[in-house]
């Protein structure tokens, strides 16, 4: 079918005039769509096409409807599909809705037939697009009216140029931008008008920009409404503009989102009324919150188990917007009671980290230090925690930090946090017994009572996301980095630094591609722990250490167990006798089965990680992702350890609270040589084992293929995103 060119602008009109005609026409045969295809458009993908015009063919409503239940392909039952029915009144205005895209995009001789193969109750529809020859910009004029802007610029700021092609969607977007841009430097009647000749018969166009930015703007009186309590001063000490200043729209936006993000207030927006051509004046209004609050909160992870969370808050604490907070947690609940078991799973099977966890924590938070982009927030704090097979730290200390707005989202802060910090018996003598060669009781003790760790940080943060909860676009990039030495107080002495950025990316439909990266180092300094620096050992606090795998890392792996691991028997559980000469231990652990073994991370000084997500929403609260993670753990920047990769699949589900999070990874792992230690069930001395065990925990038995699929996923279940 071809329509004549005379009809196009009749059509357009019409299309106009009517708006879009109903899916089905009445009295004509339900002919259902069951293939639309497209040939010729070299230049456009054919999702673009189907955007552009209202026929549609039947589809499946869902892709689990094709993975992993093959309803779709295998059926034709009408729930687990969405039917379109060919309408004939409909196909005429969708080849001129495909001409006028064409056209609109620099094709303004393409033209668009159909070919329409119809039996009793079904059609198929094929457009077959005559692309022709594209219209090119032949040159670019620009007029600039006053010194705003110059010609260069405005050019170098279009998406397109000369010898491209007449797209007149990229123009009008580039035209806008500069619109934009002047509007956000004062010139808040900035427009753009475009012009374009082209001549008979001819290919060519010439395009004429015409800019007149209006007068410049500045701030006028400035008017606050509504800060009760709270202080005129505050509300004015937040804004990034005052009288006299040049009017420019991102500073007002950005006093706003300063506004919003003080917990006083509940309401804040601001308004702009035109005094004269050069003056605007602002009206500042903000509402304030409730004065005291208090919030509770409940979560489930694999590696905390239960969580029950509580705070009490006063948003104007003494006034002027500051902001006191007591916070109490605990953690670990119910996890001798699932003892491993869903959804505790990252949990050990150890009692001794099992035991409850607490944090208690009095906050403050001082909104405006001498300047409204700096803030001030002091800690105190005491908490016990667990990390599973790893350590059980009991702490009390401060911190104190301030935070600097380098630039919008753009943020430094640097901070001191001193914690008198000790581990629970039997908790973290694996840790210092591999990692440092101290296994003796009396090491073990002494490293294990309080000490003080109080490093010197400072932590760079910059976030071009969409929105925190549910991110579809933009980047963050955050670099930290820590030192403690003898002027910071602490017994633990090191150096360390990491870098983690992200990515997302809309791909297709409303497909999301997320990518992260992840890598980080620490140095130990001698250490005062056994009584001074000429006697000390480079001792590296284990939170200070890297360690990957779990919800949050490589995800085809439990808490920790990537990197650096060491298999741990007893004496008398696993050998059945005390008093064993290390012979005898390692003849002991040579015989046992994998699953014997108590596998424990003890970290390393080097880290690595990137992961690469593909999330699809499926509906309005559900998310079904792919992932891939990547990473690796070294004891040292020479250690010839390869990376590890572990696939994966994952389901969201959006709660008011975030992401409720449920990952399978997989573990691609095979054999590998691990160190083993013994400990003496007696004395509590723990014995490192001279031989490597060959270490294979999933097809150590010879299993049947679904069994050793089974021993190689990894559940882990959280709240909020991986990143």
């Amino acid at each position: 079918m071809r329509l004549p060119a005379r009809a196009l602008p009749v059509l357009f009109l019409g299309i106009l005039l009517a708006g879009p005609a109903p899916l089905r026409s009445q009295g004509l045969a339900d002919r259902e769509i069951t293939e639309i295809t497209f040939e010729g458009n070299a230049s456009f993908p054919e999702k673009d096409l189907r955007r552009a015009i209202l026929t549609d063919q039947t589809r499946c409503k869902s892709f689990l409807f094709q993975f992993p239940f093959p309803f779709c392909p295998l059926t034709d039952w009408g729930f687990a599909h969405t039917r379109e029915y060919l309408d004939e009144g409909e196909l005429p205005l969708d080849v001129v809705r495909l001409e006028l895209y064409y056209r609109q995009r620099g094709f303004r001789q393409a033209r668009v037939d159909t070919v329409v193969t119809r039996t009793a109750d079904r059609a198929e529809v094929i457009f077959k697009v005559h692309e022709n020859d594209p219209t090119l910009i032949s040159r670019i004029d620009v007029q600039v009216r006053g010194e705003a802007i110059d010609s260069a610029a405005v050019v170098s700021g279009l998406p397109i140029g000369v010898g491209d092609r007449l797209d007149l969607v990229a123009l009008q977007q580039g035209e806008a931008a500069i619109a934009d841009d002047l509007r956000r430097e004062g010139y808040v009647d900035a427009a753009v008008l475009r012009d374009y000749f082209i001549p008979r018969d001819s290919l060519a166009a010439a395009v004429t920009l015409r800019v007149d930015p209006g007068p410049r703007v500045r701030v006028g009186e400035v008017e606050i409404q509504g800060s009760a309590d709270v202080g005129d001063e505050v509300v004015y000490s937040l804004l990034d503009f005052k009288t006299g200043d040049w009017f420019r729209e991102s500073r007002v936006i950005e006093s706003q989102r300063r506004l919003f993000n003080l917990e006083a207030f509940r309401y804040a927006n601001i308004t702009s009324e035109r005094a004269s051509d050069s003056v605007i004046d602002l009206s500042v209004q903000v509402a304030t919150a409730p004065r005291r609050a208090v919030r509770t909160g409940f979560g489930v992870q694999t590696d905390e188990c239960v969580e029950l969370q509580a705070q009490l808050i006063n948003r104007n604490f003494f006034g002027g917007g500051r902001t006191m907070r007591v916070t109490g947690r605990l953690s670990n609940l119910l996890a001798k009671q699932l003892d491993g078991t869903f959804p505790c799973n990252g949990t050990s099977d150890d009692p001794v980290y099992q035991e409850l966890n607490w944090l208690v924590d009095f906050s403050f938070l001082q909104p405006v230090l001498s300047d409204s982009r700096n803030s001030l927030q002091a800690r105190l704090f005491t908490e016990r925690e667990t990390v599973p097979d790893l350590y059980v730290r009991t702490s009390v200390g401060g911190e104190l930090a301030f935070n600097f707005r380098l630039a919008p989202r753009m943020s430094l802060r640097p901070s001191y946090r001193p914690e008198l910090t000790s581990f629970g018996g039997q908790s973290a003598d694996i840790y210092f017994c591999v990692n440092f060669g101290l296994c003796t009781p009396d090491d073990i003790a002494l490293l294990t009572e309080s000490n003080w760790l109080s490093p010197l940080g400072v932590l760079w943060a910059l976030n071009r996301t969409d929105s925190p909860l549910w991110t579809t676009s933009g980047y963050y990039v955050a670099a930290d980095g820590e030192m403690a030495a003898v002027f910071t107080g602490s017994d633990y002495r090191y150096l360390r630094a990491s870098v983690e950025t992200a990515g997302f990316r809309p791909v297709f439909g409303d497909a999301v591609l997320a990518m992260r990266l992840r890598f980080g180092g620490v140095q130990g300094v001698s250490s005062s722990v056994f009584g001074g620096d000429e006697e000390g050992v480079e001792i590296i606090h284990p939170t200070k250490r890297f360690f990957a795998g779990g919800p949050q890392s490589v995800r085809g792996f439990g808490l920790n167990l990537l990197g650096p691991t060491v298999l741990v028997i007893s004496d008398l559980e696993d050998c059945g006798a005390s008093n064993l000469t290390p012979e005898e231990l390692q003849a002991c652990a040579n015989a046992l089965a994998p699953n014997e073994f108590d596998e424990r991370p003890v970290g390393g000084n080097a880290l690595f990680e990137g992961s690469a997500e593909l999330r699809f929403p499926v509906s309005g609260r559900l998310t079904v992702v792919g992932f891939i993670d990547a990473g690796q753990v070294w004891q040292g920047v020479d250690d010839d350890v390869q990376l590890v990769a572990t696939p994966g699949v994952g389901i969201r589900f959006n709660s008011p609270v975030g992401p409720l999070r449920m990952d399978l990874g997989y573990n691609t792992t095979g054999t590998k040589f691990k160190p083993v230690v013994a400990v003496r069930s007696e004395t509590g001395e723990i014995v490192e084992l001279e031989d490597d065990v060959l270490y294979d925990p999933f097809t150590w038995d010879d299993p049947s293929l679904l069994t050793e699929v089974w021993r190689r996923i990894q559940l882990q279940f959280s709240i909020g995103e991986a990143f």
